[in-house]
């Protein structure tokens, strides 16, 4: 089995080496290695520039992370793939153990364990921090990523004609983006997982992981936008699956009725209370909702020009 290992770079001159390194040090070798400049301004092309011959350097306008991911892997020819962020490292011996972990029958992609690593601390196990819900990190995981991600990039790897199935990274998402990819996976494949730690997860400060109001905005567009792809999947979850995505269009639909247009909450209210009955609040709104004026009301103050809360990605990904 053959695989390629693509690496997103925006102005990572200063980690960047490292990550190649950890790379182009793996036996058996990766068969071919790909970094996406997404249009640097930093000293990356000279980094790069060192290691001509040992791997496909491509640039291009920055499009974001989203984008780079899947120039790249458009670019491969190869059985599977392995996505490595700049700033995080491939351990010895890891592309061998996740081939190893495709090869068992019907296996379209798999995950493992690794290390968590911030400025000048020690290394912790990734899944101390992300564990899986129910602690099953392996098989049919739909319903336990639902609830939350416990899979960062760099731990996967997934057979190519997988990818080309659910369309790749959704470009019109910027972060969290992998948790999009791994849903739409999950909801058709079983997951492969290993326990041996093959990558370390190197955080910097300032990265959108610390910022928690951006992620949680994320996780509700996300969790939304997989609802309307997959809604007889959803309704088939477990019900911490299907509450987590309840709050997800509870969130859009108190917002909208706050500002008093009733018309644009009642689907996100509607779709709420038919995946977790057992709210009074969604409940409530909801009728209103229903008894409002037609054109509804608008909150004193709120502004007439801004749009309702719409997930990204309806125009990405699959359809």
């Amino acid at each position: 089995m053959t695989v390629g290992v693509v690496i997103p770079a925006y102005n990572s001159a200063r980690v960047l080496a490292e990550a190649i390194e950890s790379v182009l040090s793996q036996e058996p070798p990766t068969d071919r290695l790909i970094v996406v400049d997404d249009g640097s301004t930093d000293d990356t092309p000279p980094v790069l520039e060192k290691h001509r011959g040992h791997l496909e350097y491509v640039r291009q306008p920055n499009r974001g992370p989203s984008a780079a991911r899947n120039r790249g892997w458009a670019r491969l020819t190869t059985d599977a793939v392995i996505f490595l962020d700049a700033d995080d490292l491939l351990l010895p011996g890891g592309l061998a153990a996740r081939l190893a972990l495709l090869r068992g029958e019907g296996t379209a992609w798999a995950h493992t364990e690794g290390y968590l690593q911030g400025p000048g601390e020690d290394r912790r196990l990734f899944s101390a921090t992300y564990p899986p819900e129910g602690g099953r990190p392996a098989g049919w995981i739909f319903s336990a990523l639902l609830c939350r991600n416990f899979i960062t990039t760099s731990a996967a790897i997934v057979r190519r004609q997988a990818l080309e199935r659910v369309g790749g990274f959704d470009e019109s998402i910027r972060g969290m983006e992998d948790w999009d990819l791994w849903l739409r996976l999950a909801v058709r494949y079983p997951a492969g997982y290993g326990l041996e730690p093959t990558f370390v997860q190197r955080r910097g400060p300032g990265t959108l992981s610390s910022d928690r109001q951006a992620m949680t905005r994320l996780r509700y567009h996300i969790l939304v936008k997989i609802r309307r792809l997959f809604p007889r999947e959803v309704a088939a979850a477990g019900w911490p699956a299907r509450r987590s995505v309840a709050d997800a269009h509870n969130q859009f639909g108190y917002a909208l009725a706050a500002a008093g247009r009733w018309p644009e909450a009642r689907p996100f209210l509607g779709a709420s209370v038919r995946l977790w009955r057992w709210q009074r609040r969604a409940w409530w709104l909801l009728f209103r909702s229903a008894v409002a004026p037609a054109g509804g009301t608008r909150a004193s103050g709120s502004p007439t020009h801004e749009p309702g809360p719409r997930p990204p990605g309806y125009g990405g990904g699959e359809a």
